[in-house]
């Protein structure tokens, strides 16, 4: 007597019925579109990895997955009320963009930019991109000495990162100290230089009276160190002409050039 077929091919059909295409499917989730259509058919099954990715991008468990579709459906149905909510919000579809892309710049990041509460200086913060769910989400530290130097004070920003059009753009929220928006669009690196992205950060400035602000920014990738608490370390407030500020950052900053000499790096 045959083995029954598996309701994973059936089961995965309903799930890429709520999509735009299998091809994005595959793009997001970062599957080949031939190997997608093999699982699709019934003609492969995911590898264990891969089959965790399918029901992370998909929001179900992948128990669920192999199980009979009434049970899918019946999951899916109880979700409607949130799955509403995502239908009727205009940002639902901006986020994450083109995630298999996305993933290449997961990580840590120095930021640098300028801003009127420090004339005169650069500002150095951390941000850290994760993925969880399928949606990659930023973690913006701020972190400065206070005047006794022993102590730095602490502020964190949350957001969401999205790619389009080969532009990384990045919305964060700071829900302390009356709550403020920041946005990040960054263009993505060149072939020879892989480390340092250029863009442009819009912020409400501290001083003076929260003003609207806009500055060069640039996110140059931390691939060695220790810890988080090590990264941090190097942020906070620097003169402009400091050793510690690589001379491709401080150009940029100032002119808004990117055209970066061997040197600079």
């Amino acid at each position: 007597m045959p083995a029954p077929a598996s309701p994973l091919p059936e089961n995965l059909r309903y799930l890429c019925a709520d999509k735009p295409s299998v091809a994005k499917v595959c793009r997001d989730i970062g599957i080949n579109h031939q190997q997608f259509s093999k699982y699709l058919s019934g003609r492969s099954v995911p590898s264990p990895n891969n089959l965790r990715r399918i029901a992370t991008y998909f929001g179900v468990e992948e128990e669920m997955l192999g199980g009979p579709l009434e049970a899918l459906k019946s999951h899916r149905a109880a979700q409607c009320p949130a799955r509403r909510r995502v239908d009727d919000d205009p940002f639902a579809a901006a986020f994450p963009g083109d995630l298999a892309h996305l993933r290449r710049y997961l990580g840590a990041y120095q930021v640098f930019f300028l801003s009127p509460a420090a004339p005169g200086q650069i500002v150095v913060n951390a941000i850290f991109l994760d993925e969880r769910s399928g949606m990659v989400y930023s973690r913006l530290i701020e972190t400065i000495p206070k005047s006794s130097g022993l102590t730095r004070r602490y502020t964190r920003c949350d957001g969401k990162a999205a790619l389009h059009a080969d532009r990384l753009f990045v919305v964060d929220f700071e829900a302390m100290n009356q709550g403020a928006f920041s946005m990040t669009s960054l263009v993505l690196p060149h072939r020879q230089n892989k480390d340092y992205l250029f863009g442009k950060m819009s912020f409400l400035a501290s001083l003076p009276r929260r003003s609207p602000y806009a500055s060069n920014v640039v996110w140059k990738r931390m691939k060695a160190y220790h810890s988080p608490r090590d990264l941090l370390r190097t942020c906070g407030f620097y003169p402009a002409d400091s050793r510690l500020i690589p001379p491709v950052v401080r150009r940029f900053l100032e002119t808004g050039q990117d055209n970066a000499r061997a040197e600079d790096f």
